[in-house]
Order: structure tokens, then C-alpha cells, then sequence
């Protein structure tokens, strides 16, 4: 028995107005998506989505955290996550997508899969530099970052490598 997908929202069955749906994203929904970056994570989702004569309106707004590894230290921690976001699916003669927001649907469409939509805003919402806390990373690989080694000592030889031992000789022109 295949289980449902609670992330179909109904499209043409649904009532003009608003309407709110809620989810809460667990490390299930994670190892759900193809070669996902995060595995683990907990959020909550709050969909907003209002219903007009041509079109829908969806705003998404999330909040929680998703386990990622520290850029310094390279242990997992969790990273809290918060962001809004709007998509807009507008009921039109064929399928298309119009940009990264706009989708056009046909308007006899039953169901509209917003679970990749979910997926993409909570990787969107991971900070670029993820790194731990101040002072609650790995001390011992801190430490071994922060250990200052003195540089080595060029050793200066008299003599000239061969191959550049004819440039020596050359004399420039100033003027």
C-alpha cells in the first residue's frame, strides 16, 4: 500500500479564500528526497495559500533547524533556519514554469505537489558559512587550527640555479 503524499494540495477542488495547511518536516521527509545534502532536520511549515479566479497565491513560512557539518571544525550541529517565501501557481491554457516563482498549471489540475517547493526553501534558508556557535566547536581541531608553526627559514645559497644563471647577465636599458 503506497503511502500519501500529504504534500498535494488541492488545486481545482479548492474554495476561493484562504486557506492555511501546516507540516512538520521531520528527518523522514529528508531521506524521502534524491540526494539530499541534510538528513536530519525538524521544521515546521506553515502554508498560506489564497485562492483567487486565475490564480493562487502560496506563502511559506518556515521555521527550525536542520543538522549540518560545521565549515570549521567539520562536526554536525544544528542550524537554525527561519524563512518566507511566496510561489504563485496561475491556472492557464497549458503546463509551463515562468520563473523559480511562477508556475502556470492547467486549471481542471486536481493536486499540486509543493514537497520539492518545501524542500528547496529550507536549503535556501541554510546559511552559506554554516559554522558552530562561538566557542561550541571541536576544541581539539581548533586548537590544531590555531597552532602557529614558525615559517622555515629560506636558506640562501650563493649559488644560481643553471637555467637562470644567463639572465644574470642581462643589462637593462633605463632611460
Amino acid at each position: 500500500m503506497e503511502k500519501k503524499n500529504e504534500f498535494l494540495i488541492p488545486v481545482s477542488g479548492l474554495a476561493l479564500g484562504s486557506h492555511t495547511f501546516e507540516y512538520e518536516i521531520n528527518n523522514d521527509f529528508f531521506a524521502g528526497m534524491d540526494y539530499s545534502e541534510v538528513q536530519q532536520g525538524k521544521v515546521s511549515v506553515k502554508v498560506d495559500i489564497d485562492r483567487q479566479e486565475t490564480m493562487l497565491t502560496l506563502h511559506f513560512d518556515l521555521n527550525g533547524s536542520v543538522r549540518v557539518p560545521c565549515d570549521r571544525c567539520a562536526d554536525e550541529f544544528d542550524q537554525p533556519i527561519e524563512s518566507q517565501q511566496d510561489f504563485f501557481l496561475k491556472l492557464g491554457t497549458e503546463n509551463a514554469e515562468e520563473s523559480d516563482d511562477v508556475a502556470v498549471v492547467l486549471p481542471d489540475l486536481n493536486e499540486y505537489d509543493i514537497r520539492p517547493l518545501v524542500y528547496e526553501y529550507i536549503i535556501l534558508a541554510i546559511p552559506m558559512h554554516r559554522v558552530h556557535p562561538e566557542g561550541q566547536c571541536n576544541p581539539a581541531v581548533i586548537e590544531m587550527l590555531n597552532r602557529e608553526e614558525a615559517p622555515a627559514e629560506e636558506e640562501e645559497s650563493d649559488t644560481i640555479d643553471p637555467r637562470w644563471a644567463a639572465l644574470k647577465d642581462i643589462k637593462l636599458n633605463d632611460k
